[in-house]
């Protein structure tokens, strides 16, 4: 891969100029990387509704019907459902992992096989989450192993 790069005072703004023989599944991932960079998302922490950059998030879980943002250092609140967060990162580095769960493939760490069709993950922070036998194999496709 051959990266240029221009920098003069002539351009307005930033742009990413892809050029290739054919869409592969390694441009689509750098496409996705650029557009979560731009990435925010409101939440909310004490009484402050905060702009957290999506590629700040290690998880995201659903509990009691409320939804909370993880990152390496905070926990914040957010107004959205789940399901809301799967589909506005369909086309990013997340996926849903459980019922109640949305991980950050960026942030994961290592994959242990469980029993039972299970996968453990551990995040880059040292926590553990485990995926359900549902979303197991969706998993392993998304990281192209068996």
């Amino acid at each position: 891969m051959k990266i240029e790069i221009d920098i003069n005072e002539i351009y307005p703004d930033i742009g990413v100029k892809i050029t290739a023989p054919t869409l592969t599944p390694e441009i689509e991932r750098i496409i996705a990387l650029m557009r979560m960079m731009d990435m925010q998302i409101p939440v909310k922490h004490d009484d402050e509704t905060i702009l957290l950059d999506a590629d700040k998030i290690l998880y995201i879980e659903a509990v009691d019907r409320n939804t909370f943002v993880y990152t390496k250092d905070e926990t914040y609140g957010s107004d959205l459902k789940l399901y809301e967060f799967e589909e506005q990162f369909s086309e990013r580095n997340f996926i849903r992992i459980s019922k109640q769960s949305i991980v950050n493939l960026r942030k994961v760490k290592s994959l242990k096989t469980e029993i039972n069709r299970k996968i453990r993950l551990t995040l880059v922070n040292g926590e553990q989450m485990i995926v359900s036998r549902m979303y197991a194999d969706e998993l392993r496709k998304r990281l192209g192993i068996k």
